[in-house]
């Protein structure tokens, strides 16, 4: 019974105890496991990675976007567009600097163990060109 108010009093003036709480705060308040996509500060501001976020948030219905309220609203107004136009849960989420390099974390409710988390930017499909005669090209240059 001793070891049962103990914890009670440990619970009560620390709070609940956390499993992996390191991990929680590098990942915006989630853990690894729950994690599609994670971008950095500097992909963050960049905005490159727009279309391939919101491929990803449409592919996952049932997931999250967590972004990190250190950065400015200017620059998490984008993503926030994009979580309103494609009707998705958004949070912004209170970090200390430091605690965290990641800035926007999309994450599903269960585990999802995904491996690769970042983002790639989609190449364009490169058309061949047909082969050009001498005759095509010396008219281009007399038109």
């Amino acid at each position: 019974m001793a070891e049962n108010i103990d914890d009670y009093l440990e619970k009560g003036m620390y709070g609940a105890k956390e499993i992996n709480p390191a991990e929680k705060k590098k990942y915006l308040g989630t853990y690894r496991e729950r994690v599609l996509v994670a971008l950095t500060k500097e992909e963050v501001l960049t905005q490159e990675y727009l279309p391939e976020l919101e491929k990803a948030i449409l592919e996952n219905n049932d997931s999250k976007l967590l972004l990190n309220g250190l950065l400015h609203y200017n620059s998490l107004r984008p993503y926030i567009k994009l979580a309103e136009k494609c009707k998705h849960e958004f949070s912004i989420v209170s970090r200390l600097e430091g605690e965290t390099d990641i800035y926007l974390v999309l994450a599903c409710q269960k585990a999802v163990n995904k491996e690769d988390i970042h983002l790639y930017k989609e190449e364009p499909v490169e058309q061949e060109e047909e082969p050009v005669s001498l005759l095509e090209k010396v008219r281009k240059l007399f038109q």
